[in-house]
């Protein structure tokens, strides 16, 4: 093989990695920052919301925040709502006053491009005198 040729076909190799590295690292993906309650956390006064701050903001129609007690049962969440601000979390706000327990969170948000995201987190409230 020909010196040229090897570099001609090496250079569109190289450009071609950097290509697809470059466009993969400018996908953004939603991911999940932050959340109230926090993961395995335990309050002792009961939560007004769940409230989950991502990278980007969530397609809210899309949007979904359950909430289930220890023995499976939906907790009522009101309707999602979100502040005017790209950082403002996406909140879902209890419309009851939680008892004391293990509660699990199950979320899912869509990015402005499509992309579904989905995670499970836990937490516990032990009000005093429970």
């Amino acid at each position: 093989m020909h010196m040229s040729l090897r570099v001609s076909l090496l250079s569109i190799a190289l450009v071609g990695g950097v290509s697809t590295f470059a466009s993969a690292a400018r996908v953004p993906h939603l991911k999940l920052k932050a959340s109230f309650p926090a993961k395995d956390s335990t309050l002792t006064t009961s939560p007004d919301a769940v409230r989950l701050w991502l990278t980007e903001p969530a397609d809210l129609p899309a949007t979904r925040i359950a909430v289930t007690d220890a023995k499976g049962a939906s907790v009522p969440v009101a309707k999602l709502t979100r502040g005017t601000n790209a950082s403002d979390p996406v909140e879902g706000r209890f419309t009851a006053p939680l008892t004391s327990g293990r509660y699990t969170v199950t979320w899912k948000a869509m990015s402005k491009d499509g992309h579904v995201v989905n995670g499970t987190f836990g937490f516990t409230v032990r009000l005093s005198g429970s």
